[in-house]
C-alpha cells in the first residue's frame, strides 16, 4: 500500500474534523480563513482523488470507509457567506499568531506534501 496515499487520507481526514467542529465556532465558522481552507481542501481533494484513484482498490475495507467519509464530508463542506477576517476586526481573541485554521492548515501541508 502507498504510504504517501495513506498520510494524505488520514490528512483529510484529521483535517475535515477540525473544519468541522470549527464551522460552529462564532468566530472561526465565519472567519476568512476557514473559507481559504475549505477551498483548499476542496482543490486538494480534487488532485488527491484523481491522483489515487487507480490505487484506492488497494486500500484495506477501513481505509475505503475512511475515503467515503472525506468525501461526503468535502462534498457537503460549505463556506461562510461574507468571510470576516476575524482577528483584523477584532473579534478574535486569540493570541497574535494563532489561529487554529491556519495551525491545522500548516499541519496538514506538512502531511500532504
Amino acid at each position: 500500500m502507498n504510504r504517501q496515499m495513506m498520510n494524505e487520507l488520514r490528512a483529510f481526514y484529521f483535517m475535515l474534523a477540525v473544519m468541522e467542529t470549527r464551522q460552529n465556532d462564532p468566530f472561526c465558522g465565519s472567519c476568512a480563513a476557514y473559507a481559504r481552507a475549505v477551498g483548499s481542501l476542496q482543490e486538494n481533494f480534487i488532485r488527491f482523488e484523481s491522483g489515487y484513484a487507480p490505487k484506492k482498490k488497494d486500500l484495506p475495507e477501513e481505509h475505503l470507509d475512511m475515503f467515503k467519509d472525506v468525501y461526503d464530508m468535502i462534498s457537503i463542506m460549505g463556506q461562510p457567506e461574507e468571510p470576516v477576517r476575524q482577528k483584523k476586526a477584532g473579534n478574535c481573541k486569540l493570541p497574535e499568531g494563532v489561529c487554529f485554521i491556519k495551525a491545522a492548515m500548516d499541519l496538514f501541508k506538512k502531511v500532504s506534501g
